[in-house]
């Protein structure tokens, strides 16, 4: 059984982050551009890089009215996409339906058998994060919810029914991304087998995000009963459009627009019909475009011919011979109303949308996955992020630290599990700091022991809870709730790593990085550690002078810190 999440995992899903939008309730960025917000984002990197992630798969199933079709892609870990396969099937899953508002049974077992093969089909090409939403038919039926069930219980997939509103803005966002809208408002329309989603926006905006019960296969169901459709329908076909498209007319206006894009497998079965009625032919590079004269025609050759007679006419699919004529219909109701010339295919639509908003509500994750691919380490940084952390301070510090750790190896005999440890404490020592300056460095181990770090164990979270605890103040004693939260091991590590978290914090004690590095002469008896700097470090130096006793006191070595400009005045810890 799948586990159900706002995106179905189809294997070992990755560690799971916040995956609210940074965007708020306004839309995301077009994706493949440069935004203030990734620049930033990406601004912030720290010192030690580790090879770039893997790419991650996603796949997107649009359950329609019509049709059922299924996008998978590859996402690299900065958020740009490219397709590895797609499929469709005509379930026509609101077929029959569309009078009593229910699915059929023949209507949902076909929908169903189509899910199985997509689900199976994503698991094969390796996708690892599955979104399926609905549309009209699952929307309108009184047993909708029966439908969702049911798909929920044989492939533990959750399927999405999405709002009109959420609808036409994912079919904007997809023709955003493939069309260069520019900053002029252009009409986009999508004719469905439920509904007619029409948008009006430019490359910042959707200014108007519209939706009419005028799906193609709605309307046949609905108006055209006889073969070939009498007078009668016709009109009555017309009339239901012209009547449900003048709500529209009344938000946008008598407006003239440049250019219409429309989308759907609907359109573009009526642009091939065109094409092949021109004598031309379709090549993979030519754009579909479609001229308002050319539908007027159409429309005009298709009423009163029967269905067997339209069966024969070039570039006819048998599944949408009867929708052919309700879409025309619908379209040249769009052209009087808009004084549109010339409609133009744009192959993206609500399946795509899926997939670049689902990259859009994570781009700081992907932003994240790119900067720091070691899961571990980006778990830390996010939380540090969410607590705001002084990154400047908490990198310098932590790269003091390990320089100590390294140099003193010696002193401590701890392996670089507890390099590792120590390092993500000095990236999130401070973070404290966010609840309140007074007693941060308890508050910073509340905010790590409940920070919801992934990759780490128990014990391990602890232990780094710990260092940043005692990074100032008082020495651990057994009467603590926090060091009694360690085992035997784990206090023994933590009391050998405080000191070297206390100097390095002190050596940069006014927080502009003045520290370029240290060197640590290591004998029987004594700890030499050189600071290598060309600024002034007067208050450094007294405050790490501070703390060598507590170093003197859990290693029993005499500790000196001293300029390496000036070796030949040492001057020891009082």
């Amino acid at each position: 059984m799948i586990e159900a999440d706002q995106t179905t995992e189809l294997q070992a899903p990755e560690p799971p982050v916040d995956s609210a939008s940074p965007w708020g309730d306004e839309l995301p960025p077009p994706l493949g551009k440069t935004h203030d917000e990734d620049e930033a984002f990406l601004s912030r990197r720290p010192s030690e890089m580790v090879r770039k992630p893997p790419p991650v798969k996603f796949g997107a199933i649009d359950v329609g009215t019509n049709s059922i079709h299924l996008v998978m892609v590859e996402v690299s870990p900065e958020g740009d996409f490219r397709i590895l396969g797609r499929d469709k099937e005509m379930v026509q899953l609101g077929r029959g339906g569309f009078v009593e508002h229910v699915l059929t049974e023949r209507a949902m077992e076909d929908g169903l058998a189509c899910l199985t093969r997509f689900a199976k089909l994503a698991r094969l090409k390796g996708v690892g994060r599955l979104r399926a939403v609905a549309t009209s038919a699952v929307r309108e039926a009184r047993n909708g919810g029966d439908f969702v069930q049911r798909v929920r219980r044989a492939l533990g997939l959750e399927l999405h029914v999405l709002s009109t509103e959420e609808e036409a803005r994912l079919i904007y966002l997809a023709v955003r991304h493939a069309v260069n809208l520019g900053n002029d408002d252009h009409l986009v329309v999508d004719v469905g087998g439920g509904s007619v989603e029409v948008i009006v926006g430019n490359a910042n905006r959707p200014e108007v995000l519209f939706s009419a019960k005028l799906g193609a296969l709605r309307l046949s169901e609905l108006y055209l009963k006889k073969d070939p459709p009498a007078v009668e329908e016709i009109k009555a076909l017309r009339r239901h459009v012209e009547s449900a498209l003048a709500a529209l007319e009344n938000r946008v206006g008598r407006r003239k627009f440049d250019r219409c894009l429309a989308t759907s497998g609907t359109f573009e079965h009526l642009a091939e019909i065109c094409t092949r009625r021109r004598g031309e032919e379709q090549s993979d590079t030519d754009v579909l475009r479609v001229s308002r004269a050319e539908i007027k025609t159409l429309l005009s050759d298709l009423i009163g011919t029967r269905r067997d007679e339209l069966l024969k006419v070039p570039g006819m699919e048998a599944r949408r011979v009867s929708t052919i004529l309700p879409a025309a219909t619908t379209l040249m109701a769009l052209a009087r109303m808009f004084d549109i010339s010339q409609f133009e295919y744009c192959d993206m639509a609500l399946r795509e949308g899926i997939i670049i908003d689902h990259i859009a509500s994570r781009r700081a994750h992907f932003l994240a996955r790119a900067t720091w691919p070691d899961p571990r380490t980006r778990s830390v940084v996010q939380l540090a992020e969410r607590c705001g952390y002084n990154r400047a301070h908490a990198e310098q510090v932590q790269q003091l630290a390990l320089s100590l750790f390294g140099q003193l190896a010696a002193l401590h005999h701890l392996d670089d599990r507890y390099r590792d440890l120590l390092s993500y404490a000095c990236l999130l020592h401070d973070v404290g700091y966010m609840i309140s300056h007074k007693g941060h460095h308890k508050h910073s181990y509340y905010l790590i022991r409940n920070g919801g770090l992934q990759g780490f164990s128990e014990p391990e979270i602890e232990i780094i809870a710990n260092i940043a605890r005692y990074h100032r103040k008082a020495w651990p004693r057994k009467s603590h709730y926090s060091y009694q939260q360690l085992d035997r091991e784990g206090r023994d590590a933590v009391c050998k790593l405080i000191p070297i978290i206390r100097l390095a914090n002190a050596l940069d004690r006014t927080h502009y990085s003045v520290a370029d590095a240290l060197d640590c002469r290591v004998n029987a008896d004594r700890v030499e550690v050189l600071v290598h700097s060309g600024k002034d470090m007067e208050l450094e130096m007294w405050t790490a002078r501070r703390q060598c006793p507590l170093f003197e006191r859990e290693y029993g070595v005499q500790v000196a810190v001293s300029l390496a400009s000036n070796v030949k005045e040492l001057q020891t810890c009082p």
